[in-house]
Formats: structure tokens, C-alpha cells, sequence
């Protein structure tokens, strides 16, 4: 009996364990929340007149200029 009780138990958290598709799903999650924090706190800086606000436009333009070629330094 508690053999069969060690196998039932056994299979079950095999079961959960290998379970990739959970655990993918859960990444992708916690990706998409990353980047929504990410977002926010640069909407929230770009708003204000602030030094992080400006630093943080400045960055950005400095990116763009780099990515477009614009020669920005």
C-alpha cells in the first residue's frame, strides 16, 4: 500500500515538475511586466521637468541618433 501511495505521489510531482509549457508561460509573464515597469517609469520621468526626466530624454535622443546615423554625440 504504500508503495502504491509512493508511486500515485511520485507521478504527480513528476507530472508538475516537467511541465515546461507552466513554466515558459511564467517568463513570459514576468518578461512583459518588466518591460511594462520599464515603460512606466519612463513615461513617468519623460513628463516631468526633472533631472531624470532630462537625462532620460537625453539618452534616448542619443540612442536614436546613433541607431539613425545622425552623428549625435
Amino acid at each position: 500500500m504504500l508503495t502504491k501511495m509512493w508511486l500515485k505521489a511520485n507521478a504527480t510531482y513528476s507530472r508538475y515538475v516537467n511541465n515546461e509549457r507552466g513554466a515558459q508561460a511564467l517568463e513570459w509573464v514576468a518578461l512583459g511586466l518588466v518591460v511594462l515597469a520599464v515603460m512606466g517609469a519612463i513615461a513617468s520621468g519623460v513628463g516631468d521637468n526633472t533631472s531624470i526626466g532630462k537625462t532620460i530624454v537625453s539618452k534616448l535622443e542619443q540612442m536614436i541618433n546613433k541607431i539613425g546615423g545622425g552623428g549625435g554625440s
